[in-house]
């Protein structure tokens, strides 16, 4: 009884504070309101906080149902001709991150390890993973340079992002409005879409409650070029709520983990990376002036592929592009940039290599 209260409690805290951000008129309000305010009151209070696992999974469902939307059978056949956009994107802004590594590391005085580890952007739990089979890199080091790149760029982007002319992409649309609703269709999508959970599952793929949505409702779209379903406006925002007070609990008494240097050392290589990303979704926008500025600076941004739709839906920007070009940037430092250069960090430093 007691642990429900609690539950109760931090949705009451998370949808006061997402509610005063959009009174405020603070960007991102539903996600960011709740990261925020409970991230602080985590840290400066004795508060206890208790949020379910299981609601977080819930948001990230509905947000992968409603990003897998944007991709009809157009914006998918386009995919092929911004391959080249991708790759290129990808390498540069992996190759930004290595060579940050290096300040990290002169300003932070960690390994080289720790620092290539935590500074790329591929996903927290699978760079930690990767770093707890490099003996010389601080696994717990590594979980907190991620955590706090996830939490400085999805607080920084979308503030950014105000300032950027808004695309046009913006759906409100629920499941009455679509006359085209086909039960067939969506029964299709439901079982693919769980085919895809338990396969990412078992691989440990990162985010499988997003990304299983995603590829599925782009599969059946694809296929039959009618919508499936869209997500109400509401259900939207619970979906930002839950998101936004999982992020903000994420770090529990952070204070006594990381130093000044440290934090000093996360925060100015993660601006530079932020800076980096708008100077390249400059050149991206320069190639193909098809998509806005907006499109590829949340594509570039090197933030998680779930912060970083959940922008790209309340700013307009366009869905599939930003969501493909996260996705491409995952399979390629998971299967990949990570893999090798875990295997070239042991050899370099002289490590048993499994």
């Amino acid at each position: 009884m007691r642990k429900s209260w609690i539950i109760l409690r931090t949705f009451a805290i998370a949808a006061i504070s997402g509610w005063l951000f959009e009174w405020i008129g603070i960007y991102l309000p539903w996600l960011l309101g709740p990261m925020l305010s409970l991230l602080l009151l985590r840290q400066f209070t004795k508060l206890q906080f208790e949020w379910p696992k299981l609601l977080r999974q819930i948001g990230l469902i509905f947000f992968g149902i409603q990003i897998g939307s944007s991709f009809t059978k157009s914006s998918v056949e386009l995919m092929w001709f911004d391959f080249p956009l991708m790759v290129f994107m990808t390498f540069t802004i992996v190759g930004a991150a290595l060579l940050l590594s290096i300040l990290f590391m002169k300003l932070s005085g960690e390994s080289i390890a720790t620092s290539i580890l935590g500074s790329l952007p591929g996903g927290l739990s699978q760079m930690v993973l990767l770093s707890e089979e490099v003996k010389s890199a601080n696994s717990t080091v590594v979980m907190l340079m991620q955590m706090f790149r996830i939490f400085v760029v999805i607080t920084i982007v979308p503030l950014l992002t105000a300032w950027i002319p808004k695309g046009t992409h913006l759906k409100d649309v629920s499941l009455t409005d679509l006359t085209t609703f086909n039960l067939t269709h969506f029964i299709i999508f439901i079982i693919l879409g769980v085919a895809f959970f338990i396969g990412m599952k078992k691989v440990h793929f990162p985010v499988p409650e997003l990304l299983a949505p995603i590829l599925s409702m782009a599969i059946v779209q694809f296929i039959t070029n009618q919508p499936v379903v869209e997500v109400p406006s509401i259900v939207l925002i619970l979906s930002q709520i839950f998101v936004g007070t999982h992020l903000g609990l994420q770090l529990e008494k952070v204070r006594d983990k990381l130093s000044l240097r440290m934090f000093s050392a996360i925060i100015t290589t993660n601006l530079v990376l932020i800076a980096f990303s708008a100077f390249i979704a400059y050149i991206l926008t320069a190639i193909h002036p098809i998509n806005s500025f907006l499109d590829f600076f949340i594509s570039t941004a090197p933030g998680g592929i779930a912060e970083m739709s959940i922008t790209a839906l309340e700013t307009g920007a366009d869905l599939s592009t930003v969501t493909s070009f996260h996705l491409f940037r995952i399979f390629f430092i998971l299967l990949i940039a990570g893999p090798l250069l875990t295997m070239a960090l042991k050899k370099w430093l002289k490590e048993d290599v499994d």
